[in-house]
């Protein structure tokens, strides 16, 4: 929560967030599947209840003025920060099957009447037609999907390389990878009518470079560095 009100005090446009379903079911804010890099704790984030999730500091493998730091639920940070911000709302689901993630947060978006405040990302489009199901928020296809040594994810990993699957969810928009974007891949999408968001550019030239190849989101580690090329380089942001 202290890094996305930061990002909101910065002026970001969106917060791209993970959203993942804790062992007691709530839609928790969370990247990894374990807790073992921010929490140093080996266990699943779908295997612990919501009590014992947050009871665990993640945030002093950072610096030790973080220590307070929980994993939020999705509910606790559209609640405080809905308003001020939109939402790129990523899904992990690790299976294709799914575990209920996408069904669920289909259901709180319609419920929460979201509509005009996210953008439902993924790179399972099973997951993206989950969500469609429950609500008709737009979604945002994630590629390419990065794959193991197995012959089943390496099967996996061909058949979502390009994102052959956005005309099928009707997809809002395409969020590539950015070392895959070029200007030759924006201009087919914008003729599809479909928008580029694109992971993760945190170089300053490269954002350069994106931005004049009219890229419509970059996502980043560095929102301050990026509204700042974008005020640079777009004269209505510099009116602003």
């Amino acid at each position: 929560m202290m890094a996305f009100e930061h990002a909101v005090d910065l002026g970001a446009h969106f917060l791209e967030l993970d959203v993942r379903t804790c062992a007691s079911g709530e839609l928790v804010v969370f990247h990894d599947e374990t807790l073992l890099r921010v929490g140093g704790v080996s266990a699943r984030a779908d295997s612990l209840p919501l009590a014992d999730l947050q009871q665990i500091d993640v945030g002093s493998h950072l610096d030790p003025e973080y220590a307070d730091a929980r994993v939020p639920t999705l509910v606790e940070l559209l609640e405080t920060l809905r308003g001020q911000v939109r939402f790129n709302i990523e899904i992990k689901e690790d299976h294709a099957a799914g575990d209920g993630t996408a069904d669920k947060l289909g259901q709180l978006i319609d419920r929460m009447d979201l509509y005009g405040d996210v953008i439902i990302s993924s790179f399972n489009p099973l997951s993206l037609y989950r969500v469609r199901k429950h609500c008709a928020a737009p979604v945002g296809l994630v590629f390419p999907f990065s794959s193991g040594p197995s012959l089943k994810l390496k099967i996996r990993h061909r058949l979502l390389r390009k994102p052959w699957t956005a005309p099928l969810l009707s997809a809002y928009a395409l969020h590539p990878k950015e070392t895959m974007v070029t200007a030759e891949l924006i201009r087919k999408a914008h003729l599809r009518g479909l928008a580029v968001n694109t992971w993760t550019v945190n170089d300053p030239t490269r954002m350069r470079e994106l931005a004049a190849m009219r890229v419509n989101g970059l996502i980043t580690d560095r929102p301050d560095l990026a509204l700042e090329i974008v005020k640079e380089l777009d004269p209505l942001a510099r009116m602003s």
